[in-house]
């Protein structure tokens, strides 16, 4: 019996979208399909999704490409490798991931070389027509 699935990547760049939508017989057949349709390199990570009854969320590791091949996959959290489902602990909170400040810093250095290099620009120019008008008068 064919059963709907949906699948997106999840891991190295994550998709907004559901990429890829068909029917399959197991999820694993979805998955191989799908890592072919979208030529995705190893260790690219997915996820492919049950559309209709229960929605089961399987994840996928690309382990070969040629042919492709898919490993199950743990869920990824923040880029780290979630741990195994296991029974929740309802006394211990869960900890919250930080983001990262390297993207903005790096904005901000970006920034300020730039805004170095067009005052630097500036003085230069103004010097230069200050000469050159004097040359010219």
């Amino acid at each position: 019996m064919l059963v709907k699935y949906a699948a997106k990547r999840t891991w190295p760049e994550k998709s907004a979208v559901w990429e890829h939508q068909g029917e399959a017989e197991t999820a694993q057949a979805f998955a191989v399909e799908f890592a072919t349709i979208e030529q995705l390199g190893v260790d690219v990570e997915f996820l492919v999704m049950e559309r209709e009854g229960g929605g089961e969320i399987q994840f996928f590791r690309v382990a070969g490409t040629s042919p492709f091949r898919v490993l199950p996959a743990e869920s990824r959290a923040g880029g780290v490798v979630a741990p195994a489902a296991t029974a929740v602990d309802e006394s211990e909170p869960e900890p919250i991931a930080m983001p990262s400040m390297s993207p903005v810093i790096s904005m901000l250095t970006y920034m300020a070389r730039v805004a170095f290099m067009a005052i630097l620009v500036i003085a230069v120019l103004g010097f230069a027509m200050k000469y050159i008008r004097a040359w010219l008068s």
